[in-house]
């Protein structure tokens, strides 16, 4: 059983201890079995739990003025289901919640929910903490941000071309004018680098000319975009002109100006379709909440709260973590959204269907509805007549099923905070207007990827019945003029997809005591030799690839390469030069691994194990004076590293010095013998570093060695040389 799963059943059991003796939670076990439920449920990786942890999750029912139902919920972390009262009864929660005795600072009475203060917290924290929210860990990101992802889109987005070009509904494509491909709320940039690079080896294959693409990344937050500007790998693109950035608020701009082109994109200036992709963006944009009750929908209004006595500066990003809302019910009047540019008649037959879905069970339903999302849609989508491709991928629900039940909404902190997209209502929403949705249905999913589609429309889709099964005949009848995008988005999505991909390397990582060379070779294959998760399994790699076949380290030795052209810098503590020339050093070919060294260097920065490694490159070589070199410059940076003065005064000797560290040398002539051992790592990843001569292999059944060597183990690589 994986770290944290034991740990959360401990944590468990100490909360029902408690419990079952009538004592109060301990905040610590509450605090710890919300991260680490995050951890299970959604997509932190045990590295990325970082951030303080959450607030207990107490829920109070409380009486207000007016006779209005409100609850005290205290957010957790947790990334199951959409809602907090219906996550709490499952799970259990009890205590004593927030008192009469406890305070709690009022940041703002009750208000609609997209235009209360939760939302400026959000963007304060993101302009606050701009790229370290990804870098160090604060914000989830590998799910979304990997090669496998990055291919996935673009294979999509093909698809869609293909049928354009072929003029599925009435869509045409103009090859000598640009395509826009705009990301919204791209964070790192580091999505951006995996979809344009897959893309632009499409080259061949795709039917738009993808030098006629121009991918736009944007975000509200300067230190983002200084970030891209400045970032090496991304600078090719933007020389060529595929590339471009700019400061883009999703929520309130109508137009964006490109920072290298110069151009203005704004209504009616895209002659080919607008194409949007939105990763982990909709559950951070303002959403109103609405419940179904006895046949009537209602709006939910929320007063945000701290724990906290006092605030003396209410966008602090810390309030995030000492969260305390709550929340309110009331009746709204039929035509509810009144300033909508045109988008009244959708809106309010998406909340009609509501009303209408609910009347045909019972208990009611608890809807959150994402007004700043499909704001931000129908903004972009005016840049090219309505005529629009949106790709996107969240946490979130497509199911209205899962929306029975009375409850209010749950808001998960992991640094920031997110909410569950209702993918389900802009898929409604693009239907509304004359488009429809294609629909990942899986339900056990941390990532939902969803695709809209729009053809241009004059106010909506005003015939016909308007009830579930409607809406979803009229999706099928208009996907189905795009049968290229239907196959690319069944393959790349549905049949194994981007979430599939984390919860098979995750699996593999967490619950495979010691996974074979052979199957993490075959996950760097299926993930396109991604830098992290080359990373993650590289003491796999180091501990078998010595004693590999043949065959197996051929196919190593062709992919890492491919691991190097899929890099991106973000985190530093993720050194993945310096464990590729490890990789080479274990393979013998030290030209290589001193190249690595020094691009680590570079880019990271200097480390005296690396200098220590390369003089053990050098030494194996038989280049004993750069040996020396480096060694030296090993103890000038920690003069205390026992390994390199053991080998500097091995080198001394053999260079027939006459005195090291003070102590007289002996004679002797250089040695071309290649060190032996294993090459020091920076962060030791067990208990024991020392290198284990290995048992040699047997060849499967039915396999024939290519050379004598296969089935056995080489000598191993040389002595002393851990990770960092």
């Amino acid at each position: 059983m994986a770290t944290s799963q034991v740990a959360v059943r401990e944590a468990s059991c100490v909360q029902q201890n408690a419990a079952d003796n009538g004592v109060q939670e301990s905040p610590e076990v509450i605090a710890m079995l919300a991260k680490l439920e995050d951890a299970l449920d959604g997509n932190l990786e045990p590295s990325e739990w970082g951030g303080s942890s959450p607030p207990p999750r107490h829920v109070q029912h409380q009486q207000r003025p007016g006779g209005h139902t409100a609850f005290d919920a205290r957010n957790n972390s947790g990334e199951s289901g959409g809602w907090d009262g219906r996550q709490q009864h499952k799970r259990g929660a009890g205590g004593a919640g927030t008192g009469a005795g406890n305070e709690r600072c009022v940041l703002e009475d009750f208000t609609q929910c997209s235009k209360s203060h939760l939302w400026k917290l959000m963007m304060s924290f993101y302009d606050r903490k701009g790229v370290e929210s990804w870098s160090q860990g604060i914000v989830p990101h590998f799910i979304t941000c990997n090669a496998f992802i990055g291919r996935s889109y673009a294979q999509v987005l093909s698809g869609f071309l293909r049928d354009c070009v072929r003029g599925a509904g009435g869509m045409k494509l103009d090859p000598t004018e640009p395509l826009y491909i705009i990301e919204l709320g791209t964070g790192s940039g580091k999505f951006s680098f995996f979809m344009l690079k897959a893309l632009l080896e499409m080259k061949e294959v795709c039917d738009f000319p993808v030098e006629k693409m121009v991918y736009v990344m944007t975000d509200f937050t300067e230190s983002n975009f200084k970030f891209w500007a400045e970032h090496p790998v991304l600078k090719p693109f933007l020389d060529s002109g595929q590339l471009d950035m700019a400061i883009f608020d999703a929520v309130n701009d109508t137009t964006i100006k490109l920072s290298r082109s110069g151009v203005l994109l704004g209504p009616g200036t895209c002659v080919n379709p607008i194409c949007v992709v939105a990763n982990y963006l909709f559950d951070t944009l303002c959403h109103d909440i609405f419940q179904v009750d006895q046949g009537k929908a209602k709006e939910g209004l929320i007063s945000v709260g701290s724990t906290q006595k006092d605030e003396p500066d209410p966008l602090d990003p810390e309030i995030i973590q000492r969260l305390d809302n709550r929340f309110s019910y009331q009746d709204i009047p039929d035509d509810y959204y009144t300033d909508e540019d045109g988008d009244e008649p959708h809106f309010k037959r998406i909340l009609d269907w509501y009303v209408d879905y609910a009347a045909q069970g019972s208990g009611g339903m608890s809807i959150l509805f994402p007004v700043g999302a499909l704001r931000a849609l129908r903004r972009l989508m005016t840049f090219s007549d309505n005529r629009a491709f949106v790709i996107s991928g969240d946490k979130g629900n497509n199911n209205p099923e899962q929306f029975k039940g009375l409850m209010d909404p749950h808001i998960a902190v992991h640094g920031s905070f997110s909410v569950m997209v209702n993918y389900h209502s802009i898929g409604a929403y693009f239907t509304s207007r004359g488009g429809f949705a294609l629909h990942n249905p899986q339900e056990e999913a941390s990532l939902k990827v969803s695709t809209f589609v729009l053809t241009g429309d004059s106010g909506g889709d005003e015939d016909g019945e308007w009830t579930g099964e409607a809406m979803d005949r009229k999706d099928l009848e208009r996907s189905s003029q795009f049968p290229h995008l239907e196959a690319a988005f069944r393959t790349n999505v549905e049949q194994f997809g981007p979430n599939d991909f984390f919860v098979m390397q995750k699996c593999m990582k967490e619950d495979a005591a010691t996974p074979t060379l052979k199957s993490v070779v075959a996950l760097l294959k299926l993930g396109d030799w991604d830098p992290d998760v080359f990373y993650k399994f590289r003491d796999t790699i180091l501990n078998q690839v010595s004693t590999a076949v043949t065959k197996l380290k051929k196919d190593l030795c062709r992919g890492i390469p491919r691991v190097w052209s899929n890099y991106y810098m973000l985190d530093k503590d993720k050194d993945v030069a310096f464990e590729i020339g490890r990789f080479y050093y274990g393979i013998r070919e030290y030209e290589n691994a001193l190249e690595f060294y020094r691009d680590s260097s570079e880019s990271v920065g200097q480390h005296h194990v690396t200098f220590h490694n390369m003089g053990l490159c050098y030494y194996s070589m038989g280049d004993l004076h750069q040996a020396k070199i480096n060694f030296e410059l090993a103890l000038g940076m920690n003069p205390n590293y026992e390994k390199a003065k053991s080998w500097q005064r091995k080198v001394h000797q053999e260079l027939n010095c006459p005195e090291v560290n003070g102590e007289p040398s002996a004679n002797g002539t250089a040695s071309t013998t290649p060190a032996t051992g294993i090459t020091d790592a920076r962060v030791p990843t067990s208990p024991s570093a020392e290198w284990t001569v290995p048992t040699p292999l047997a060849l499967p059944a039915g396999e024939e060695a290519d050379s004598p060597a296969d089935g056995l183990p080489l000598e191993p690589p040389a002595e002393d040389l851990n990770t960092r």
